[in-house]
């Protein structure tokens, strides 16, 4: 039996899990001490536009309930990869904290690889995040 995995780039709901903030720089900046959420939390959040454009959640992995599940795995972090590889965008050499790696689906996937693009993330990109 498989463990179960952990989504690191979930949406904003009731009982997940605040990972990270973007920093400045456009980076996810992970949290010491991951937070979950509540309905008041995303309210407060979504007055400053989506929640996905400038923070991280975490959720467990929903696999086939999920859009970007191939069937096998997480597309999301396949493409990620696939794009930084493409445009040859230099990743920090070391592991950054994670809250969640022992469960985490894209480590399971791609290993080390995904933590160090795990940075560059934005679950949502269609909201420009605030200034």
């Amino acid at each position: 039996m498989t463990a179960e995995r952990t989504c690191p780039s979930a949406r904003a709901a009731p009982g997940n899990t605040l990972l990270a903030i973007r920093g400045p720089d456009g980076r996810m900046k992970p949290l010491r001490t991951p937070m979950r959420i509540d309905a008041g939390f995303i309210e407060e959040a979504e007055k400053h536009g989506s929640p996905e454009a400038r923070m991280r959640f975490a959720a467990p992995c929903a696999t086939s309930g999920c859009s970007q599940w191939t069937g096998s795995r997480c597309g999301v972090i396949d493409k990620v990869m696939d794009f930084l590889e493409a445009e040859q965008v230099p990743l920090r050499a070391d592991l950054p904290p994670c809250a969640i790696r022992s469960t985490c689906r894209w480590y399971d996937q791609s290993g080390a690889a995904a933590c160090k693009g795990c940075e560059l993330v934005t679950t949502d990109m269609r909201a420009p995040a605030p200034a």
